[in-house]
């Protein structure tokens, strides 16, 4: 049998220095090294896995339910390096590499540090982060109704979100990412028409964003535009907060065929 049939037979795998071990965890296959730390939490929609050396260096995986239906693009990691990991468009910059997975709608991110860390692009190489079909609905924002009003009615549950709707009006809350969000306005527009997408909307088009206070008090970012639904014209309104009780971020966008409810937004509830 070839040395790297062996190897792969045995779930030991070559690492440039280091030996990766096979580990199939969370409905994500990947080659890890063998180090004697490890740590994990979460589970498919919403966690992490990492190893460390006990002397700097480190390795960790971490991913999040994300209903974005692109791929990522340079304004989700400036300055990185375009390639490809598991047949998806990533972004490589220094020792992280992020992409997202169409098939099990979830945002990854891959970091390396320290002098006997991998090399990124060997562990990227291991990586296969669709195994299986997944349908967990991930770390969805709670509506206070006595902010959101009687008139608003449950829609539905999507992957990784989960909506109102009033009238004309549909408020959907996107489930909460690890990775920091937007930290200003003029990302904040440029992250925008991402989330307009994973709304169900097309064309879209951003009037403004600015500064503003979120829900639970938390600083956010609030953008507006229009886009089309169906064919038809909507204004729309959404919300980037940081979450600083549960270190997550979270969207929430609100739209409807006049002035969007920008209040709905606020019935947000990230932490208890």
């Amino acid at each position: 049998m070839p040395a790297i049939a062996l190897a792969m037979a045995s779930g030991i795998l070559p690492g440039c220095g280091e030996k990766l071990v096979a580990e199939d965890e969370s409905n994500v296959q990947l080659a890890l090294p063998a180090w004697p730390e490890k740590g994990q939490t979460g589970d498919a929609a919403h966690g992490s896995i990492e190893r460390r050396d006990g002397r700097g260096s480190r390795v960790r995986l971490a991913w999040d339910v994300d209903a974005r239906p692109s791929p990522v693009t340079e304004d989700d990691l400036p300055g990185a390096t375009q390639t490809t990991v598991a047949g998806h468009t990533a972004l490589l910059k220094n020792g992280l590499v992020t992409w997202r997975c169409e098939k099990s709608k979830r945002l990854f991110r891959l970091e390396t540090t320290g002098p006997r860390a991998p090399e990124i692009a060997n562990l990227a190489a291991h990586v296969r982060c669709h195994a299986e079909p997944m349908l967990t609905n991930g770390d969805v924002p709670a509506a206070a109704t006595s902010v959101l009003g009687p008139q608003w009615r449950f829609g539905a549950r999507g992957r990784g979100s989960i909506s109102w709707t009033r009238d004309d009006a549909v408020l959907t809350f996107f489930a909460a990412q690890q990775a920091a969000g937007p930290r200003d306005p003029n990302a904040a527009r440029k992250a925008a028409p991402a989330w307009i997408a994973a709304a169900g909307l097309t064309d879209p088009a951003v009037d403004g964003a600015r500064e503003t206070a979120g829900p639970q008090s938390h600083p956010a970012l609030e953008v507006r535009g229009s886009a089309r639904l169906e064919g038809q014209p909507v204004h729309w309104a959404m919300l980037f907060w940081r979450c600083l009780q549960r270190q997550r971020s979270y969207a929430a966008i609100v739209f409807s065929q006049t002035r969007p409810d920008e209040n709905a937004l606020l019935s947000a509830r990230c932490h208890g």
